[in-house]
């Protein structure tokens, strides 16, 4: 039980961290600024930044026209992959101790996957083995299908091409990247 109980206070910290690093990250550019709203309606953003940082001071709300013109940023793609992370969310999967709903962790996921960098970059984590374990976790039949270990923006897109019917899709970012030749060389979507 004990043992369980590190894990858990591990993806905790996990979580935090990415949620963290995604707002921070659309602060100084790396990510676009629609992506510090996590795609939530204003009461909610601030209802989850004092569930998960309560050491904040209450931030001071946007005018409601301000908000609503970074929520207009929200790419369709965003969308798209936000309801795919959540269809293969982990049945009532949750932080216990702060009440961190896996949607949050989905948002998150989402937007940082419309970064220009390595998905683990985006995502604030050290390395993709992060990225994987989240993954396995809070989206284990999503984890699941990705039997040949791609790059998991990479997989991502490529599930949602498969979706939407558009399997060249692509992330963001790819064409800059200089291990592309790695991700899609061989690999094409699987039918």
């Amino acid at each position: 039980m004990w043992l369980k109980r590190e894990s858990s206070t591990e993806l905790e910290q996990l979580v935090r961290r990415v949620i963290s690093a995604v707002m921070r990250h659309a602060q100084t550019g790396d990510l676009p600024l629609f992506a510090w709203t996590l795609g939530l309606e204003q009461d909610d953003l601030l209802a989850l930044i004092h569930a998960l940082f309560p050491e904040i001071e209450p931030l001071e709300p946007m005018s409601e026209a301000e908000y609503a013109v970074l929520l207009r940023q929200s790419p369709p793609l965003f969308h798209h992959l936000l309801d795919l992370l959540l269809r293969h969310q982990n049945g009532g999967t949750a932080l216990a101790e702060t009440s961190v709903p896996t949607a949050w962790l989905a948002r998150a996921l989402a937007v940082a996957s419309l970064g220009e960098r390595h998905f683990w970059q985006d995502l604030g984590l050290s390395h993709r083995g992060e990225v994987s374990r989240l993954l396995e976790h809070y989206f284990p039949t999503l984890h699941a299908r990705n039997t040949r270990d791609l790059k998991w923006k990479r997989f991502l897109y490529g599930e949602l091409g498969q979706q939407l019917g558009q399997p060249a899709l692509r992330p963001p970012g790819c064409h800059k990247c200089e291990q592309q030749a790695l991700c899609f060389t061989e690999h094409k979507p699987e039918k």
